[in-house]
């Protein structure tokens, strides 16, 4: 999944010329913190709802206030791993998107980005959750799915973070069953540390139940 299959059409693109108090407007009514600005078809700035407040001034143009140094954005191929790593590194709302030649093609909010991302690692899919600790030089996510699908199971996802200060690495694994003694047997027998499971119908209902809560979050 790509950054242009993310657009959504609700987000319009502030000018440079219209006012802090559209913009402010806009902000409220689409439930953001950022807006794009637009020329022609060319991104020229993006808002921060911060300092369209420190200005605190309704009629001066949106120019006047953009940041036009740096603007963040994504290009249209860019995978949705990407485009999360700049929501995240820029604390971003809003991502505006441009396609090889440099022009303007929508913006991609954070709601549509998680809603979009649950998706892509399968989070409303029934199954386990299993988390793995070793030493990155003995990570193989081929073993590791040979032993999964060995007991008959597929692995849905899967997610590494290396651990501070450390050599080891966590693996946390979305399976598609709901019993897995028997893919847990088989880590054990082949020296995998499980560091912890989350398995069955509850952990589905928890899962479901932090994303809602996380997009109920967002929208206030």
């Amino acid at each position: 999944m790509h950054a242009i299959d993310l657009i959504t059409a609700d987000i319009p693109p502030l000018r440079p010329q219209d006012d802090v108090s559209r913009a402010l407007d806009w902000l409220e009514e689409f439930k953001v913190g950022h807006l794009p600005v637009v020329e022609g078809r060319r991104l020229v700035g993006i808002v921060h709802e911060r300092d369209l407040v420190d200005r605190n001034d309704a009629r001066a143009a949106v120019a006047a206030v953009m940041d036009s140094v740096e603007i963040p954005y994504a290009r249209g191929g860019q995978h949705i791993y990407e485009v999360m790593r700049l929501f995240s590194e820029r604390g971003l709302s809003v991502v505006p998107v441009l396609d090889e030649m440099g022009i303007y093609l929508g913006a991609i909010t954070e709601h549509e980005a998680l809603r979009r991302l649950a998706q892509v690692t399968n989070i409303n899919e029934p199954g386990s959750i299993v988390v793995l600790e070793m030493n990155q030089i003995d990570y193989s996510l081929h073993e590791i799915a040979r032993l999964v699908e060995a007991n008959d199971a597929k692995v849905l996802s899967v997610y590494t973070r290396t651990l501070p200060d450390s050599a080891r690495v966590e693996v946390t694994l979305k399976i598609n069953r709901e019993e897995i003694s028997d893919v847990l047997r088989s880590f054990d027998r082949y020296e995998l540390f499980v560091k912890s499971t989350y398995q069955g119908s509850k952990l589905h209902e928890d899962l479901r139940g932090r994303y809602e809560e996380l997009m109920r979050y967002i929208n206030l």
